[in-house]
C-alpha cells in the first residue's frame, strides 16, 4: 500500500465525478425542462431520483460489494456513471432520460459506502480521520465546480448535452483510473477467504442502530440548511442574488472544515465528542433562525456556521466512528449502508418538511416553526451522539475482557 495517497485522489475524483453528476442539471433545470417538453415540477424529479435510489439501494449494494469487493464495486459505479450520462446524452425523450438518471443514480447511492470502506482499507490511526475528512468534501467540491461549471459549458456551447458528455468522458477515465491504479488488501475484499458477514448481523448492534437514527436527523436538518437558507434570506427581505450568495457560503466553507475536523478527530482519537459539541451548537444555530435581525454580518455568519456544524463537525465524525463501531472488518461495508439508507431518507424529506412548515415565506416569523422542528432533531443527534459513546464503549470493554 505504498500508493495509497494516489489511490485515495483517485478514489476522492471519482466521487467528486459522482455528486457532479447529481448536480449538473440544477443550474439549467429550466433549460433542460424546455429541452424535454415537460414543466419545471416535472424536471426536478431528475434531481429526486437519486435520493430514492439512495434509499432503494444502499443495504443491498452494500451486501453485493462485501461479495464482490470494493474495487469491482467502484468500477460497476464508475460504469453506471458512464452508461448513465451516454444513455442521457442521447436522447430528447423525458421517459428515457428519467431512466438515465436512475442508472446515475445507482453510483450515488453507493459512492459513501464505497469510499469509507476503502479508506478503513487502506489507512490506520490518526490517518483515517484526516483521509475520512478530506473524502467528506467531495461533495463540497463538486457543488462549488458544478454550479460555475454547467452553467459556463451550456453557455460556451449553447447545448446542454455538453453537460452529460463531460461527465461520461470523466468517469470513463475515472473507470482506467480505478482499473489500473486502485488495490485493496486481499484479506479483507470478497474472495479473500474469510467470511464477508450479513445485514442480520451488522444490525446486531444498538450502538450502530442509535447512530443510524441519528444520521436521520443529522440529514434533515444538512439539507435544510442547504436547500432552504436562501429561501430564509428572502424572508428577511433580501434580494435573490444576495440571497443565493450568503446560502452558497455553506458549501465554500465546508471544504476546510471537512479537512480540519479529519486531522482533529484523527490526532485526538474524540469523534463522538466532537459530535457532541457539534449538536449541541448545530440546535442553537436552528433554534436563531428567525432571530437573525438585519446585519448582512448576521447572515454571513449564520451561512458559515451552518457549513462548519452539520457536515464538517458532526458528518465527518459520524463518517469515522461509524466504521469503528462495526464488529469485524468484514461487517464495515454493510454498516455504512445501513447508515446511508437512513441519510437519504433524512434528505428526502427534508425539504419539503421544511417548506411546507415555513408556508408563504412573507416574515422571518414564517420560520419559528421549521427552526424548533430542526432544533429538536439536533437534540435527538445529541442524545444520540452520547448514548452511542457508552454503548461503542461497553462493546470494546466486552472485546477485550
Amino acid at each position: 500500500m505504498k500508493n495509497k495517497w494516489v489511490m485515495f485522489f483517485i478514489l476522492l475524483v471519482s466521487a467528486i465525478t459522482v455528486s457532479l453528476s447529481q448536480l449538473k442539471l440544477s443550474p439549467v433545470l429550466g433549460d433542460v425542462a424546455a429541452m424535454l417538453n415537460v414543466d419545471i415540477t416535472k424536471a426536478a424529479m431528475l434531481m429526486s431520483l437519486f435520493t430514492v435510489a439512495g434509499i432503494v439501494l444502499s443495504i443491498p449494494g452494500a451486501a453485493v460489494m462485501a461479495r464482490t469487493g470494493t474495487k469491482n464495486m467502484l468500477l460497476i459505479l464508475m460504469a453506471c456513471l458512464v452508461v448513465g450520462n451516454v444513455l442521457g446524452a442521447m436522447s430528447n425523450s423525458f421517459a428515457v432520460v428519467m431512466l438515465s438518471r436512475i442508472i446515475e443514480g445507482i453510483s450515488y447511492a453507493l459512492i459513501i459506502t464505497v469510499g469509507i470502506d476503502m479508506i478503513n482499507k487502506w489507512f490506520t490511526g490518526a490517518t483515517v480521520g484526516t483521509a475520512t475528512g478530506i473524502f467528506n468534501t467531495f461533495a463540497a467540491a463538486a457543488n462549488f465546480i458544478g454550479m460555475n461549471a454547467s452553467v459556463a459549458l451550456y453557455q460556451g456551447t449553447g447545448n446542454l448535452k455538453v453537460l452529460w458528455w463531460s461527465i461520461a468522458i470523466l468517469s470513463a477515465v475515472c473507470f482506467v483510473l480505478v482499473f489500473l491504479f486502485i488495490q485493496v488488501p486481499k484479506t479483507e475484499s470478497a474472495g479473500g477467504g474469510g467470511d464477508n458477514g450479513t445485514l442480520g448481523e451488522a444490525v446486531k448492534n444498538p450502538a450502530l442502530l442509535v447512530t443510524c437514527l441519528s444520521m436521520l436527523c443529522l440529514a434533515f436538518v444538512l439539507f435544510a440548511f442547504i436547500t432552504c437558507n436562501a429561501s430564509l434570506f428572502q424572508a428577511y427581505g433580501i434580494d435573490q442574488q444576495a440571497s443565493a450568495f450568503y446560502a452558497s457560503l455553506n458549501g465554500l466553507i465546508g471544504i476546510p472544515t471537512c479537512i480540519i475536523s479529519g486531522i482533529v478527530i484523527g490526532k485526538s482519537g474524540k469523534p463522538f465528542t466532537v459530535a457532541i459539541i457539534g449538536a449541541a451548537l448545530c440546535a442553537v444555530i436552528c433554534f436563531c433562525m428567525p432571530y437573525l435581525g438585519g446585519s448582512s454580518a448576521a447572515y454571513i455568519l449564520y451561512a458559515l456556521a451552518t457549513g462548519i456544524v452539520p457536515g464538517g463537525m458532526i458528518m465527518t465524525s459520524m463518517f469515522i466512528f461509524t466504521p469503528q463501531l462495526a464488529k469485524r472488518p468484514a461487517l464495515i461495508g454493510l454498516s455504512m449502508g445501513l447508515l446511508n439508507t437512513l441519510y437519504y431518507i433524512g434528505v428526502f424529506f427534508s425539504t419539503p418538511v421544511v417548506t411546507a412548515l415555513a408556508g408563504d415565506n412573507s416574515s422571518p416569523a414564517n420560520w419559528t416553526a421549521p427552526s424548533l422542528l430542526m432544533a429538536a432533531a439536533c437534540v435527538v443527534v445529541l442524545v444520540c451522539s452520547v448514548l452511542g459513546q457508552n454503548l461503542a464503549r461497553k462493546q470494546e470493554a466486552e472485546k477485550t475482557a
